[in-house]
């Protein structure tokens, strides 16, 4: 076998040769019997004499005149610059032509030996040694404790640690002490490149997010034109235009390019966006929205508007969960009737019935202009007096 030259350093097997009875029928019309080795070994070091890769198994039949190796429980070890990466286990191995190709099929498993320590599984694995590229076949996944991504095939490059993932990918993640088989949060998009290494991240869209409660009900979902991330970060950025749908408060968010956080739950935008809800419109400069605490923050220039009202604040809290809003810093509400003007330095509301929010200032100072009709008469009882609380 070494006389062969596709393995290009080392091809060692041992050691205890057991073969078939010989036949007494002349050898050019017989077929070879396969050499059954008790273990096999195979090894290949790069050109500069560094270990690439190595193959075990306890049993192998070699079959001479396909140059065809099938080996048992094959255990194997892929390097990087010279320091294992991966180790390698799968059911059964076939080495193609002295190991220009070998097939890895049945329980196929690659564990990152550094890092984030990442468990890359599928049915069927193509690996093509001299060129450094492992690919899965069938139902490729890879798993760690917090999330796990899927795809339709996936390719490794063993030099670079990059991993292709093709079809339509699926990358699914639960809190540390949930069932990993009920994803809180998953996200799908095209294809997409991963370094193992950095973390880094790209997909092609388009890209679905969605965040479920223990029943399965949608609590959150985000679209967007593609992806660009770091996993060892959490960070995800999703390019516009994006769009955040609410399904439980009829709720619309259209942004620009938002990031989300997976690890903290929190979605972001540092650039204008607008929202609807229900009968409601809301606008600003950014927001950031933490998904645990269902609740979202409008900075820089809020404004809300309703039919016949608008109010304008420094910055907005909104609470999807209790529906409480609070309004603060230079805030500014206005009613066309009666050209009615009110100002404060924080306002506290509740959304109601149609997305309608009724603001209060509880202990604060109100100051309010109201232009009434010159012909309109003014009631002075002490009733019409009495203070009331601002709605909106």
């Amino acid at each position: 076998m070494n006389a062969t030259g596709h393995l290009r350093t080392g091809l060692m097997m041992s050691l205890l040769l057991l073969t078939g009875c010989v036949s007494e029928k002349p050898a050019s019309t017989v077929q070879a019997p396969p050499f059954v080795f008790r273990s096999l070994k195979l090894e290949q070091k790069t050109k500069q004499g560094l270990m690439d890769w190595s193959l075990n198994s306890p049993e192998a039949r070699y079959e001479l005149n396909r140059r065809l190796v099938r080996a048992r429980q094959p255990i194997g070890v892929l390097y990087k610059n010279g320091k294992p990466s991966f180790q390698v286990r799968s059911d059964l191995a076939l080495v193609v032509n002295d190991g220009e190709q070998i097939l890895l099929e049945g329980d196929v498993r690659l564990q990152q030996l550094n890092g984030s320590k990442l468990l890359i599984q599928g049915d069927r694995l193509r690996w093509r040694p001299q060129q450094g590229v492992l690919l899965i076949e069938q139902r490729p996944r890879a798993t760690d404790k917090e999330s796990r991504i899927s795809a339709s095939k996936a390719q490794l490059l063993q030099t670079t640690n990059d991993l292709t993932l093709k079809g339509i990918v699926k990358l699914e993640r639960w809190s540390e002490d949930s069932d990993p088989s009920r994803p809180d949060t998953t996200l799908r998009t095209g294809l997409a490149q991963w370094n193992l290494d950095s973390g880094l991240l790209n997909a092609k869209g388009p890209v679905l997010a969605q965040r479920r409660d223990q029943e399965g009900t949608v609590l959150e979902q985000l679209q967007g034109k593609s992806l660009q991330g770091n996993t060892t970060v959490g960070d995800l950025k999703v390019m516009a235009p994006v769009i955040v749908q609410m399904p439980r408060q009829k709720g619309v968010l259209k942004a620009q390019d938002t990031t989300w956080n997976f690890r903290t739950q929190i979605v972001r935008s540092e650039q204008p966006f607008k929202a609807e809800l229900d009968g409601t419109r809301i606008f600003g400069n950014a927001f950031e929205a933490q998904l645990q605490n269902t609740t979202v923050v409008i900075k820089g220039d809020c404004k809300i508007e309703q039919p016949s009202e608008a109010l304008d604040a420094t910055t907005c809290r909104w609470n999807w969960g209790t529906e409480e809003v609070l309004a603060e810093g230079n805030v500014l509400l206005k009613r066309e009737a009666n050209d009615q003007q009110t100002r404060a330095s924080k306002l506290v509301g509740q959304v109601g019935e149609k997305g309608r929010i009724t603001f209060t200032a509880p202990g604060g100072k109100v100051e309010s202009q109201v232009r009434f009709p010159s012909d309109q008469s003014v009631d002075q009882s002490p009733r019409s007096r009495k203070s009331a609380p601002v709605e909106f």
